[in-house]
């Protein structure tokens, strides 16, 4: 009676065979998949094989920045001559302003305004 292929490997041979299937499995699947993970995904994938792993891809090259441009000034503090141009947080300086007796004496002539406007 003929013996099957597998009964003749022995138990250690039979685990390396297995070890081997899995891991062309599981290189197969990163390497195709990669760029499906998710970037703190890639960058534990990274982490946990290595530099050289077969999963990292090529770098990419990051696309240019915008250039920043100097927004004019848009208000400004009379008693400080600081500016702001009326993008992004509000300065502290004019959160300062806002609670004082100089405020509300300006906010009387200029209900719509939040802060005055710069003049130039």
């Amino acid at each position: 009676m003929p013996r099957k292929p597998s009964a003749s490997l022995s138990p250690h041979a039979m685990l390396r065979a297995a070890t081997k299937e899995a891991y062309e499995r599981v290189t197969l699947l990163l390497t195709t998949s990669f760029d499906d993970f998710s970037p703190e995904q890639q960058r534990r994938l990274r982490a946990l094989l290595g530099s050289e792993g077969a999963a990292s891809p090529a770098k990419r090259a990051k696309p240019a920045k915008a250039e920043r441009k100097e927004l004019p000034p848009r208000y400004w503090l009379p008693h400080t001559q600081e500016t702001w141009s009326g993008r992004g947080r509000v300065p502290n300086t004019f959160l300062a302003w806002e609670g004082t007796v100089a405020h509300t004496e300006w906010k009387k002539h200029h209900p719509d305004e939040r802060f005055p406007a710069y003049p130039g």
